[in-house]
Parts: C-alpha cells; sequence; structure tokens
C-alpha cells in the first residue's frame, strides 16, 4: 500500500504531517511522492494567502485526477484551507473526507472507521496532542507545543482556521524531547500558531520560558530555538530565560509587520513602534550579537506612499538581520478585506521590492559582523558530501565547511570567510 501526502504552508503543517503519516508507516504503507500513484492521497492545506488558497486547491485537482483513473483511491483534504472552505472543496469532486485541523492526527483512524463529523474550530478547547517519533528532516526537531490564536488582526484568517489558543500539556512536551533526545536529536525548534500565548489557557502558572528552562535541562538537548514570537509577549521572565539560559539559540524571529502607528492600528496590533523598538533594544542589551528577523507586510489597505516611508525608515534605525517580506492578501470574512484604500498590486511589489534590499544590506553587514568579531557559532550537520557539510547555526547564518563530521553532528565554530550564502570555515 502507498501513501502520498502534500503540505503547504507553515512548520507546524510540516510537523502535523509527520504524526499523521506515523500510523500509516507502521501499518506498512510506503511513502510516495505526490505524483506518484498511491492509494490515499492527503492534502495538508494552507490559508494564509490567496496564493495558498490556489496552490490547495492546484493539489486537490491532481489527487482527483488520479482517481478518476483509479476509483478505489481514498482523498484526504485536511489544514487551514479545509477549516475555512470546507463546501468550497466538496464541491471541487470525489473527497473522501475532509478532516478539521483539530482531528487531523485521526486521519489514520478515521479512514478505518468511515466515521467522522467535522467540528467547528473555534469551539475547541484542548490542544490536539499528536506526537510523532520521527522527523521528516533529520537534522533537527520541530515541535509543536500551541496551537490557535486570540489576537485576530484585521488581515489575518489564521484564528478562523485554528481557533483559539490552546497550549499542549507539559508533560506531553518533556515526554516527547527526551524520546526524540535519545534519538541523538540535538536541536529542537518550538512552534506555534501563538507560541508567545503558551500556558496562558491553563490554569497553573506555567508560561514558555518554564517549559524552555525544563526542556533545556533533558540530556542531549544542546540547542532551543523560537519560532515566531509576538514583540508584547516577550515578558520579564520570557527575557530572563533568555539571559541565563545559552541553549537557546540567538535568533529570534518577530513579526512586525509595519513600522508605521496608523497601519499597526488598522491591522489591530497590539503595540506601536516605540514599544517594539524598546523590547528590541532589550534584547539587544541581553544579547548584542542576537541575529533578528521581522515580518513585514506591504500593501497593507491605507498605506500610502508617506505610510510606507515610515515603515522603510523605522527599519533603518533598528539592527535587524533580515526580513519576511509579505504582499498583502485579502482574505474573505476578515475586516481588512473591506476597508477602503486597497493598494494596487504594482505598488505593493515596488515597495517589497524595496525591502528586500534592505534585507540583503542588513544580512550582509551582520554576517560581517560576526566574522569581524570572531562570534562563536553551533548548529546540527544537515548534510554532509564528500567532507563538504553545511549547517543553520544558531544565529541564522549559514555554517560551510569541509571537514569529517557527522549528519545530525553538533558542531562549534568560529567563521574565517563570508561566501554566497553565509559563512565558511576553513
Amino acid at each position: 500500500m502507498k501513501i502520498a501526502i502534500k503540505t503547504l504552508g507553515c512548520k507546524i503543517n510540516q510537523y502535523e504531517s509527520s504524526c499523521i503519516l506515523e500510523p500509516f508507516v507502521k501499518d506498512g504503507y510506503a511513502v510516495v511522492p505526490f505524483d506518484s500513484e498511491a492509494d490515499i492521497y492527503i492534502v495538508n492545506t494552507c490559508t494564509v494567502t490567496n496564493r495558498t488558497d490556489f496552490k490547495s486547491r492546484n493539489f486537490i485537482r491532481k489527487a482527483i485526477k488520479h482517481k478518476e483513473v483509479n476509483p478505489h483511491v481514498k482523498i484526504v483534504v485536511t489544514g487551514c484551507f479545509a477549516q475555512r472552505e470546507p463546501q468550497q472543496i466538496e464541491e471541487m469532486g470525489a473527497i473522501d473526507i475532509i478532516v478539521d485541523n483539530q482531528q487531523k492526527g485521526e486521519i489514520y483512524n478515521l479512514l478505518k472507521t468511515q466515521k467522522f463529523e467535522f467540528h467547528d474550530i473555534l469551539t475547541e478547547q484542548y490542544f490536539p496532542e499528536m506526537q510523532t517519533t520521527s522527523m521528516n528532516e533529520h537534522s533537527r526537531v520541530f515541535l509543536k507545543v500551541q496551537d490557535g490564536c486570540d489576537f485576530y488582526c484585521s488581515y489575518c484568517a489564521i484564528p478562523y482556521a485554528r481557533g483559539h489558543s490552546r497550549s499542549r500539556q507539559p508533560e506531553k512536551v518533556l515526554e516527547q524531547v527526551e524520546l526524540l533526545a535519545k534519538q541523538g536529536y540535538h536541536e529542537f525548534v518550538l512552534g506555534g500558531i501563538n507560541m508567545g500565548l503558551y500556558g496562558r489557557d491553563m490554569k497553573q502558572d506555567y508560561h514558555l520560558e518554564h517549559l524552555i528552562s525544563d526542556i533545556s535541562s533533558i540530556s542531549g538537548v544542546e540547542l532551543i530555538r523560537l519560532s515566531s514570537v509576538e514583540p508584547q509577549l516577550f515578558t520579564e521572565g520570557m527575557k530572563l530565560e533568555i539571559e541565563r539560559n545559552r541553549k537557546i539559540c540567538s535568533h529570534l524571529h518577530i513579526p512586525l509587520q509595519s513600522g508605521c502607528d496608523a497601519i499597526l492600528k488598522a491591522m489591530q496590533r497590539r503595540y506601536i513602534t516605540a514599544q517594539f523598538k524598546s523590547q528590541i533594544d532589550d534584547l539587544l542589551q541581553i544579547r548584542p550579537d542576537m541575529a533578528l528577523g521581522f515580518d513585514v507586510i506591504t500593501g497593507f489597505p491605507g498605506e500610502t506612499d508617506e505610510l510606507f516611508e515610515e515603515t522603510y525608515s523605522f527599519l533603518e534605525t533598528i539592527p535587524f538581520t533580515y526580513l519576511h517580506n509579505f504582499t498583502y492578501s485579502r482574505r474573505n470574512g476578515t475586516p481588512a478585506a473591506s476597508m477602503k484604500g486597497q493598494v494596487n498590486g504594482k505598488i505593493a511589489n515596488e515597495r517589497i521590492n524595496r525591502m528586500e534590499a534592505l534585507s540583503l544590506e542588513n544580512k550582509k553587514a551582520y554576517t560581517q559582523y560576526l566574522l569581524e568579531n570572531k562570534v562563536s557559532l553551533k548548529g546540527v550537520v544537515e548534510k554532509v558530501v564528500d567532507c563538504n557539510w553545511t549547517s543553520l547555526s544558531d544565529h541564522y547564518i549559514r555554517m560551510n565547511g569541509n571537514t569529517e563530521v557527522r549528519q545530525g553532528e553538533l558542531i562549534e565554530i568560529t567563521p574565517t570567510e563570508i561566501i554566497s550564502d553565509g559563512v565558511e570555515v576553513k
């Protein structure tokens, strides 16, 4: 028996896809590429932008074409696009099951029993526990510890697809970390839809900084990398943990979205630029060599040339490392979709090109800083070919070298040369 799965979107979906596959693999299924012949096709969809909706529909159609050739094929669609638009997917063709986000870990059992009821994600109160003992990416572990979001930014469809914030029980997280650490994994990337909210839905006074501290005490854990954390959720407790715990990577990814207070207000973000800058100053005071990445959206409704320049000028005042740039995507059902002043796509793209150039300039300057200051870099070896290896460092700059190392091995180097995709050690 063969199974094919296509995962779109974020690392959360990738982690969940590993969890979905595990019982099938244990049952003897072979995992094959999505364009191959298979008995079961699973599409784990995303709905962050109109583009990801389009991609999700495209792969669903590809699965339907396989079923037209072989009527015995089973098609399962899940993920965030499926959560928001189940009727649209149903109308596309012969889909066997559309699974809500809360139950995607039960796909194996649902196919066996053929009993299923689609759930409204906004009524769910508990974290959907999903575990895996293996990772699609062999060098590091991506670990989902939180789901959902309570912030409802005006442009974002994800809260409607993921529900309210729900935290994974700490004992379940620590149990999985211990299991994977025993298998030789050294780096653990913690993720969630709004990870900084971790623990706030639980009765005990146990938050993200406590979870990080407990994970770092497990034998074999050497690096803890945090995925995106909202700027206002860097509490004093979190900052103290970053200061004292050297296993936390010197790399933080923080959604800014705009450097203009008027746009932040329209976005329904929960901070202003002065507060954002204050948090960044605190973090750089704790770790001066910290790599900082920001999410930025250009072309939000009402963003004039003058307001865009406010964002650009604000970014010039902050020593960030890189930007993840996005053009605003109009999502039906969100407040921003009906706002006046929708920005022409060509103008939005021109603005994003300027942001990309600024990002490249800052990343080059940061890499030069690491080299000149002989900053020690740590990382787990991802790939080795004829002694040539590569690794993503704890400072988010790629390391390359030519020495005898093993895939999955933790290494520490001082960079000696800048190359196109990062640094090299000789």
